[in-house]
């Protein structure tokens, strides 16, 4: 069956969108039709993260005003087989989109694609609201600082008072942890604290901001961060693939990769 997944967090620049973008690609990559929504009005940004902001001819409020079809605000990556995109509108706000506009939208999309990914606009605002009105379960995305984690605790309230109850937590950019023997990591003691299944934790990687700037998604480009977004998909259908902490690299993996934050 197919099914709408918001990518969501308390607060901007945890990486949100780079999450989304990968997650969507990798999907793909997996023969999974997918398509990106860009539910951020007035600051869109997936169609430069996907090199596609010239192929741009409709938007995400067009299609909820009647100005163009669906099928017209579809971009298609072209590297990527499988994998669509809907742009948000960039010079309009959160409420050129109603929540039963956006409702009725993802419900077309899914009657064409396996996944629906709504990349959903940070903070708590009625972009938010429109957002969620589509969605059927969701990924908040949080770092480890005290600030992140407590914006993450406040929008998976905000989750459940607008009807989705299926909620999953990802930890984007980790760092490495000295661990001794049985000791619990930072990640999974957030979701202990949340109470919220851990589908994944993405490691500090300097190579997103270039992957950025190309407008490629990491997973093309990098087979480690690729593996890690396999396991995510294969743990959003289910499977019960425990997850790694970061640890300590071994003096071989330093050698062969460069960390910053070895």
């Amino acid at each position: 069956m197919s099914e709408a997944l918001l990518v969501t967090s308390g607060k901007g620049g945890v990486g949100k969108s780079t999450l989304a973008v990968n997650l969507a690609a990798t999907l793909a990559l997996m023969d999974y039709k997918t398509v990106l929504v860009d539910a951020d009005t007035g600051l869109r940004s997936l169609d430069v993260m996907l090199g596609l902001e010239n192929n741009v001819v409709y938007d995400l409020t067009d299609v909820a005003e009647g100005v163009c079809k669906l099928r017209q605000a579809l971009v298609h990556q072209p590297e990527v087989p499988g994998l669509s995109m809907v742009a948000a509108a960039a010079l309009r706000d959160a409420t050129s989109v109603s929540r039963e506009k956006m409702k009725e939208i993802v419900g077309h999309l899914k009657e064409r694609y396996a996944y629906v990914i709504i990349d959903c606009p940070a903070g708590v605002d009625e972009g938010f609201r429109v957002a969620a009105s589509g969605a059927d379960r969701a990924i908040i995305v949080t770092q480890t600082d005290a600030v992140c984690v407590r914006d993450a605790e406040r929008v998976k309230g905000l989750l459940e008072r607008a009807g989705v109850t299926d909620v999953m937590l990802a930890i984007n950019r980790a760092r490495r942890e000295k661990l001794k023997k049985g000791q619990e990591s930072a990640c999974e003691s957030i979701a202990r604290r949340l109470e919220l299944p851990l589908i994944g934790i993405v490691g500090e990687n300097d190579a997103f901001l270039n992957a950025v700037q190309k407008g490629r998604p990491l997973v093309l480009d990098d087979a480690d961060m690729k593996a890690t977004f396999e396991e995510i998909v294969r743990r959003l259908r289910g499977e019960e693939l425990p997850v790694k902490p970061l640890g300590k690299l071994s003096f071989w993996q330093w050698l062969m990769k460069d960390y910053r934050d070895y």
